[in-house]
């Protein structure tokens, strides 16, 4: 009889010490790149080795954006979206949350690009409780049905379960990282804890990114509407000659904004410019670029699309952003603009050509 318990018991350690390899090795798969197999092993501390292999991969990331000079935005896009990818969420965005400004979501999953972001972000920032939540504890805040919660009170949303992750820099919360699932999941202690080691992990290589690489300073950006002006937009164009990875170049003008100027004065009129291009670049992705081409001419870069269908959808939503009227020193001022677009490599080989069509396109819609 001795001998049967001594058995069982081992045979218990024996599961218990291979479920818990089994375990990590399947959140140390989650984090591995692509093409990097994370072999199968029983680790002496699950979580140092998970966090260990999480670091690595955050580092992996970070020397890889300052060995491109990519812009701050796109550096903290490729570091914050390690952390969804991880949780196996079924969308994702993350939203800045000034103080003293207006929020707005600085990317997102690519699910989520049919929805009225600029909007959302109002809403939230007036009626948000669970952005609240997490803006002011800095603590992550798990909701595992969203219909139940009394934090949630978004009118359209497609989340079950949602999880909001500060993410911090120098101690700072630069925004919430938004986690939603489109069915109800449930996070684990053992989760929990390791997305918290994630967040340390995260806060320190984001200073290290964020000291070292000052991209698209002084002479790129123009001055009055603080996006990339002609001068980047040339030497974007010299340095992607060769690249023939699929883009929209959006070409648009604004309609009758002379009139605003003789009728208001250029101080009003720069002012409208600077607001209008603001809306502008709420209106896609940050990842995506935008470039004053000259006056109140704009050319945008959009760097990844699935489908045509979702063109018409980020002009159309550019389109709304513009149209909607603004107020400067008591003057009601509304204005529009004509767009044209071309697809790289399928309607031209090179930006350069692509620029040539979309401009034709944008004085045809002008007519």
């Amino acid at each position: 009889m001795v001998y049967i318990i001594i058995h069982i018991v081992i045979l218990l350690i024996l599961v218990y010490v291979f479920y818990i390899g089994i375990k990590t090795a399947i959140y140390v798969r989650r984090i591995a790149n692509k093409n990097d197999k994370a072999p199968i092993f029983i680790p002496p501390d699950p979580k140092k080795v998970i966090r260990s292999r999480f670091n690595a991969t955050l580092f992996e990331t970070a020397i890889t954006c300052l060995e491109n000079e990519v812009e701050k935005d796109y550096a903290l896009k490729s570091i914050i979206e390690k952390l969804p990818l991880f949780l196996k969420a079924d969308s994702w965005s993350f939203l800045i949350t000034p103080p003293d400004d207006e929020w707005r979501f600085l990317f997102w999953s690519k699910n989520l690009d049919f929805l009225p972001l600029e909007e959302v972000a109002k809403e939230i920032q007036i009626i948000g409780e669970h952005i609240k939540r997490v803006f002011n504890t800095k603590k992550i805040l798990f909701i595992k049905d969203t219909k139940k919660s009394t934090l949630w009170n978004q009118k359209h949303s497609l989340s079950k379960s949602w999880l909001g992750i500060p993410i911090m820099v120098k101690n700072e919360i630069i925004g919430v990282l938004n986690v939603d699932w489109f069915k109800e999941v449930k996070i684990s202690k053992f989760e929990k804890e390791l997305i918290n080691y994630f967040l340390e992990d995260i806060d320190r290589v984001l200073k290290t990114i964020f000291s070292l690489n000052e991209m698209f300073v002084g002479s790129d950006l123009d001055i009055l509407t603080q996006v990339y002006n002609r001068k980047a937009f040339e030497e974007y164009v010299s340095q992607h000659k060769s690249d023939s990875s699929k883009k929209v170049v959006i070409f648009l003008d604004f309609d009758n904004f002379k009139q605003i100027n003789d009728n208001f004065g250029h101080t009003v009129g720069d002012q409208a410019l600077k607001l209008l291009t603001k809306r502008i670049q709420n209106s896609i992705k940050s990842d995506d670029l935008i470039f004053r081409y000259g006056g109140d001419e704009f050319v945008i870069i959009i760097n990844e699309i699935s489908e045509i269908k979702s063109i018409d959808k980020i002009i159309q939503r550019i389109k709304l952003a513009v149209k909607t009227p603004i107020t400067i020193n008591d003057i009601l001022i509304i204005s529009s603009i004509s767009v044209g677009y071309c697809l790289v490599p399928e309607e031209a080989s090179d930006i350069e050509k692509a620029i040539e069509i979309a401009d034709k396109r944008m004085y045809l819609e002008k007519k």
